[in-house]
């Protein structure tokens, strides 16, 4: 039973983690002076163009 709840909770960290990798990759830094580079491990969330 807590092998369950743990592999469910697990998987919605996951899903939220990837969500808001998605949102990060596909926006731009609100800070005007400097936006630092973003890893490029952060490349295969964005989206295809």
């Amino acid at each position: 039973m807590k092998n369950k709840v743990s592999k469910s909770i697990a998987k919605g960290v996951v899903s939220a983690l990837n969500t808001f990798l998605r949102v990060d990759a596909n926006s731009t830094s609100c800070c005007i002076i400097y936006q630092p580079k973003a890893p490029k491990e952060l490349a295969k969330f964005r989206r295809a163009k």
